[in-house]
């Protein structure tokens, strides 16, 4: 008979999916812009650490982004639209 309780330990970790990781980790950091030669040279500690700062990068650039395409929207919005065939006054061309 099947004991009640099926203790199970925990897997392993086998070198070959660490490697996989790596790779992929690698490839992350290439398309970031990191050179192959340095690659070559760093750990998989610095890879790490490596990622964690293009991560930020990245976020940071994204938030600029969205700020800048925000204040391009409120620009926009105060400028006023002039209806079709008639131009614009300048402010002290206005009649009072």
């Amino acid at each position: 008979m099947k004991p009640r309780k099926n203790y199970r330990t925990r897997p392993k970790k086998s070198g070959a999916k660490k490697r996989q990781r790596v790779l992929a980790q690698k490839k992350r950091l290439k398309a970031a812009g990191y050179d192959d030669d340095k690659l070559h040279s760093m750990n998989t500690a610095e890879i790490r650490d490596a990622l964690k700062k293009a991560a930020r990068k990245s976020q940071d650039a994204g938030k600029k982004k969205e700020a800048r395409k925000a204040a391009s929207k409120a620009v926009s919005a105060k400028k006023k639209k002039t209806p079709a065939g008639k131009k614009r006054r300048s402010p002290s061309k206005v009649k009072k």
